[in-house]
């Protein structure tokens, strides 16, 4: 702003550009300052104060923002990886490494314990510098984890070996002792009214937690929580997964055991599939009917009729539930399990099919628990769709995408390096709820974006094929909503930078489909022939050329024929036969013989109109590329014959 005194407007738009520019909290007090130095006058200093504040605060809550949005990315990430683990063990590593890495934090750790009432066990450590922590045993009723306990509920202190509202353990406090830590926050892991251990995280410096930090670690405790609950299943379902046992000879082909099937239900639900769609599957292993309700009673999924208990059986069973830990039969022959979740712990019913056998109940609860696995991460998934249609909106509306924009697109595991195809689809119908829907569960699987403007849905697909992907698109998205769409595509992007121009050269295709009635179609610009030259910025000429009439520019090169120049003669003579005979000095019969292999070579639809014109400009553009290529070139060989 040169020597110019920052005020008014002037100062306002400089606060703007140290936001865009992720500047430090110091720029923005310089700027105040140097307002000062210049000789501002008092109400000016004291509006750019407040403008500094704002700015401020501004730059917090995007701060927050992208805290929060990595922090469910990680959480998504915790969940995969569990369901990759090899055994027990491997998943409790992968949690404390994670949970180390999302809270920041110098050392992770998880408490099991052996037995309700029991001592704790330390399982899995990460970030620690001496040999002390593994395996230590924690009293259950001393330290963090026993002011947990006492509490139901996470546990902090700033500095642990000073904290006097914790009962000291002389074993675990050497031990903390010689690790160096200070700060420590706890949470329990729950599995429904069982607590199976605690989740520690510990930092080497004194320091109070926020409530985002407690929040956070909840959540990690949770899936932690399930994921113990489904390895102590497993333990217990070890001899009747058909796994062959020590000793045995191969084991008996038969159905998948609950083990093998929950691992399969669990890498559906993690690939993206809705509640529906596991719930079919589910279905499928157990037949009959499924239905699920959340700690309300409201139906949360459903997959056929099944007839609600009345609420006085509804409440025993729900307390049989939770005295057993077992699936529950109703007296109508309806089996009731309930949901591992602990953010909605509610309950699953299932009733038989005509045969009336549900199954081992141990296959209900591995079902069970994929369900609750589900309903945990569609508890986090409004969040991440949002900012996955945030960073679409901002690539497509700007120029030139910042930095920060492709480092938000890795944190959604979006890789804006490799080629993508812009889609935009518009459905026939007032539909936009369930084509929303539908995208949201399509990009989720193929790891890209996804946004909504008027009556148009946007995506980005990773992909170098944009007719195929407008044709599957068009496919998959008319058969869910029931009602034609009109698809247009443009691609492949090679960047970020790229993105906004495809996005402009699939509406004109959308348009253009919709202003010649061809609603309910799918389309990118080299599918819509001489249209597309002028809807694509980066159209290949020579591409479109040999896709019309490559094969007569071939059949000419290799036989020395004059089909091309016959073809031109042909059309300067009003599709007159005659006429074109007298162009080329041959006799009639030659011409017409020369037009029956035309037709051989195009197929017998290229003198209708659309097609003659698309010939037409075709050899217009070969006429065009041979006065500006040599003259011995092979393709143009023919006109000089």
């Amino acid at each position: 702003m040169g020597d110019e005194t920052l005020k008014g407007t002037a100062g306002t738009l400089r606060f703007l550009e140290l936001l865009t520019a992720d500047a430090p909290a110091w720029r923005y007090e310089e700027l105040v300052q140097r307002a000062g130095a210049e000789g501002a006058d008092p109400e000016t200093i004291e509006y750019l104060g407040r403008a500094k504040r704002l700015a401020l605060q501004i730059e917090d809550r995007v701060s927050r923002g992208r805290r929060r949005e990595a922090e469910l990315t990680g959480l998504i990430d915790v969940v995969r990886e569990l369901t990759r683990s090899p055994h027990p063990g491997a998943a409790l590593d992968q949690i404390v490494r994670r949970t180390r890495m999302l809270m920041h934090s110098d050392l992770a750790c998880i408490a099991l314990l052996e037995e309700p009432g029991g001592d704790a066990v330390i399982s899995a450590v990460d970030g620690a510098v001496t040999t002390r922590l593994p395996g230590l045993r924690v009293p259950v009723t001393r330290g963090l984890g026993g002011a947990v306990a006492r509490h139901q509920g996470p546990f902090w202190a700033v500095d642990y070996l000073t904290e006097e509202r914790i009962a000291h353990d002389p074993v675990v406090d050497h031990t903390v002792q010689a690790e160096g830590l200070r700060a420590m926050l706890s949470v329990p892991l729950r599995s429904d009214s069982e607590q199976l251990g605690v989740l520690y995280v510990a930092d080497r410096s004194a320091h109070d937690f926020l409530p985002d930090d407690v929040a956070l670690l909840q959540s990690l405790a949770d899936i932690a929580a399930v994921a113990v609950a489904s390895d102590r299943l497993l333990a217990r379902l070890e001899g009747q997964d058909g796994g062959p046992r020590a000793g045995a000879g191969p084991a008996e082909p038969g159905p998948p055991g609950p083990a093998r099937i929950q691992q399969r239900l669990l890498e559906l639900a993690l690939d993206g599939a809705e509640l529906d769609e596991v719930l079919d599957h589910c279905a499928r292993e157990l037949g009959g009917a499924l239905a699920v309700y959340d700690r309300h009673g409201d139906t949360v999924g459903r997959l056929r009729n099944i007839r609600r208990p009345h609420e006085a059986e509804l409440e025993r069973a729900y307390l049989d539930l939770h005295a057993s830990g077992a699936p529950v039969e109703l007296a109508d022959g309806t089996w009731m399990a309930t949901l591992t979740a602990r953010s909605d712990p509610g309950w699953l019913l299932h009733r038989p099919d005509g045969t009336g056998d549900p199954g081992p109940p141990e296959l209900l609860f591995a079902v069970a628990n994929v369900v609750s696995m589900v309903l945990e991460l569609r508890r986090s998934a409004p969040a991440d769709h949002q900012w996955r249609d945030d960073l679409l909106e901002d690539l497509i509306s700007i120029h030139h995408p910042a930095e920060v924009a492709v480092a938000r697109a890795r944190r959604l595991q979006v890789r804006l390096d490799r080629p993508h195809i812009v889609v935009i689809a518009r459905p026939d119908g007032p539909v936009a709820e369930h084509a929303t829907a539908w995208a949201t569960s399509w990009v989720r699987r193929r790891r890209g974006l996804k946004m909504t403007r008027e009556d148009f849905v946007v995506l980005l697909l990773p992909g170098d094929d944009p007719a195929a992907m407008a044709h599957e698109v068009s496919a998959r998205l008319s058969a869910a909503l029931e009602v034609p769409v009109t698809v247009g595509a443009a691609g492949p992007a090679d960047g970020p930078e790229s993105i906004q121009r495809f996005y402009q050269e699939a509406m004109r295709c959308v348009e253009a489909l919709i202003a010649m009635g061809g609603e309910g179609r799918a389309a990118c610009a080299r599918d819509l022939g001489f249209l597309g030259l002028l809807f694509a910025e980066d159209y290949d000429v020579t591409e479109f050329v040999n896709k019309i009439i490559g094969p007569v520019i071939e059949y000419d090169t290799q036989r020395f024929t004059v089909l091309v120049e016959t073809l031109e003669a042909y059309f300067q003579a009003a599709c007159s036969p005659t006429r074109a005979a007298e162009l080329l000095y041959v006799h009639p019969n030659t011409v017409s013989r020369r037009l029956e292999r035309i037709t051989q070579l195009l197929g017998r639809g290229w003198q209708e109109p659309d097609h003659a014109l698309e010939l037409q400009l075709a050899l217009r553009l070969h006429r065009t590329r041979c006065a500006s290529q040599a003259p011995d070139t092979d393709d143009c060989a023919s006109r000089d014959r």
